[in-house]
């Protein structure tokens, strides 16, 4: 399989204008056209090698001739074909079966022209304005491939002849080529996209991990049919596989469909947040930092990959139901009447009611419906008490409660985090979940200033990392 990592950044929260994001924002951009400078740089240094590699190293690699020559053409349009079937697994990142035609160019034909195919797949797919991301993708696969096919034949020059050989070298070469094609983006999706190795590794990589081994098996299949029965049998081989690509990206369409409806449902549900921000000029901040204390705790409580998600998302989306609220009493600067204040409670209900209207978003209504609830009974909206409360719903109301604690209110004034640490405590038991609330303190204690304060997160970008529900069902 193929990963390609996008090159996007997303923009600041709304109604945001903090200095110190810009900052960030444009320390990232310099990084990372660092080291895109530095990655193509290697890729060409890297192709200046290989050809002098195929030229002297006579004897190994297979020498340059018209048969050669078409069999490269051969595979270029094999990597045309993979890649015209791509699937777009997340934002800006896509994956093809394009791995078939860099592997087996790189262990047949040698590792010059594995990075030459490597670099005609990307250039295959060359959209319009992409430029950047294009020169980058293409340096990478010339890498890719090269060193893959590098590693299969210094393998096969140091080994017999056999079948176990083939095997061998072939998982040693292929799992090069994973570990740099998953390696090489991580910077990229680090600096543009603030995703981490792990998020990357589960949202790219873990959820084909079948397929990867299949067209491993696959290739080496194909490569043992052209050394034992020659170039006749191996094209007849061919041919079914190039069925099988076809297969792969119907089968992956289904899951692309269901994401563009389920990412439809998130956006609308962002435009809401967006419009409430606009009303109370807090809202996209608070729900970033909710969103990224709750997933970091979820983690630390050892949750899983879909739970930690649902944290994530639940965070951002837990005060949504607050546009149903009138503007006199959301940024009132007094304290609430008692039938002020039973509107404001009412915003829990609402946004489960928004939520679950949408698409598969019934478990994450619930979860929002229940955030103000109480450990000790005494919260609403139904007076949920201890275990009964939804376990993320008591994970995003430690986050919640802590992020309003450490925020400029109009109706309360900012606690320093020691504070805030403190009052928590105060509420271990009571108001909130023991052990969510020991880890929570253990997080935070942990962290930085600027950690404890989340004054580099944004909207946007936390809801750039929110992983498909149905990439884990």
């Amino acid at each position: 399989m193929r990963e390609e990592g996008g090159l996007s950044i997303g923009t600041g929260s709304p109604g945001s204008s903090s200095v110190v994001e810009g900052r960030y924002s444009l320390a990232r951009v310099a990084l990372w056209q660092w080291y895109v400078a530095v990655v193509v740089f290697l890729a060409a240094v890297f192709l200046f090698f290989l050809v002098y590699l195929q030229g002297h190293w006579k004897g190994v690699l297979p020498q340059v001739s018209w048969l050669g020559l078409a069999a490269v053409l051969f595979f270029v349009c094999v990597a045309a074909f993979a890649d015209r079937f791509r699937v777009k697994v997340g934002e800006s990142t896509e994956i093809s079966a394009g791995f078939l035609a860099d592997f087996l160019s790189a262990a047949l034909l040698g590792p010059l022209p594995g990075a030459v195919v490597g670099i005609c797949g990307v250039l295959g797919t060359h959209k319009r304005g992409q430029g950047g991301r294009t020169l980058f993708s293409a340096s990478a696969f010339a890498l890719i491939g090269g060193c893959c096919g590098l590693v299969f034949w210094m393998f096969q020059a140091q080994s017999d002849d056999s079948g176990l050989t083939l095997v061998v070298g072939g998982v040693i070469a292929a799992t090069v080529y994973q570990a740099l094609n998953y390696g090489l983006f991580i910077p990229i999706m680090w600096l543009r996209r603030q995703v981490g190795p792990r998020e990357w590794f589960d949202m790219a990589f873990k959820p084909y991990l079948p397929f990867h081994v299949f067209f491993l098996l696959l290739s080496l299949g194909l490569i043992y049919s052209f050394q034992s029965q020659g170039v006749g049998v191996f094209v007849l081989s061919f041919l079914p596989v190039l069925g099988l690509v076809y297969a792969f990206r119907s089968y992956a369409r289904q899951k692309e469909m269901a994401q563009s409806l389920e990412r439809f449902s998130l956006q609308m549900a962002a435009s809401m947040i967006t419009a409430l921000d606009l009303k109370d000029n807090y809202t996209a901040q608070h729900s970033a930092a909710v969103a990224q204390w709750s997933f970091d705790l979820a983690r630390r409580l050892g949750l899983s990959a879909r739970e930690r998600s649902l944290a994530r998302l639940s965070g951002l989306l837990h005060d949504l139901g607050k546009i149903s609220v009138p503007d006199e009493i959301l940024n009132c600067r007094r304290r609430l009447a008692e039938e002020e204040w039973e509107i404001v409670q009412q915003h829990t209900t609402a946004g489960q009611k928004i939520l679950g209207n949408m698409t598969d978003f019934e478990e994450l209504g619930n979860i929002v419906l229940h955030h103000h609830e109480h450990y000790d009974g005494k919260g609403y909206p139904l007076g949920l008490s201890g275990d009964e409360i939804p376990l993320i719903s008591r994970v995003v109301a430690v986050c919640d409660c802590y992020s309003a604690m450490v925020s400029n209110r109009p109706y309360s004034s900012k606690r320093s985090p020691g504070e805030a640490i403190q009052e928590l405590r105060h509420e271990r038991g009571r108001q909130f979940d023991p052990v969510a609330v020991d880890a929570f303190i253990a997080l935070l204690e942990g962290g930085t200033d600027q950690y404890q304060l989340a004054e580099d997160v944004d909207f946007h970008l936390q809801f750039q990392k929110v992983r498909f529900l149905g990439d884990f069902a």
